[in-house]
């Protein structure tokens, strides 16, 4: 089942792209950690479904607010792998909360 929704969620996904999430993902834990936690709460309120997108702009809020020195960098390319990567590790609780677009590059 692992290998089978692996593929599901990250067979199109460009590899060079899925390289450098690996990279940003290894040096920025923190980044899934707060994704995963936001994401936690806004379901819930019960909520069904919610906006990737969102959630990585509150957690540019949050850290533009709360760090000072160098700006918060996350790139946009990577809003629908976190939210790929909490499907994966949370499928029961997250499998339909995020809406999945077909192709990437």
């Amino acid at each position: 089942m692992a290998d089978e929704l692996a593929n599901e969620l990250f067979g199109k996904i460009g590899h060079e792209r899925l390289t450098e999430f690996k990279k940003y993902h290894a040096d920025n834990p923190h980044v899934y950690s707060e994704f995963k936690k936001l994401a936690y709460r806004m379901k819930s309120t019960g909520r069904k479904r919610y906006s990737a997108s969102a959630i990585i702009n509150v957690l540019r809020w949050h850290k533009d607010l709360e760090t000072t020195g160098d700006t918060f960098k996350l790139n946009n390319n990577y809003t629908a792998l976190y939210s790929r990567l909490l499907v994966y590790h949370h499928y029961d609780d997250f499998k339909d909360f995020f809406s999945m677009r077909e192709k990437h590059d």
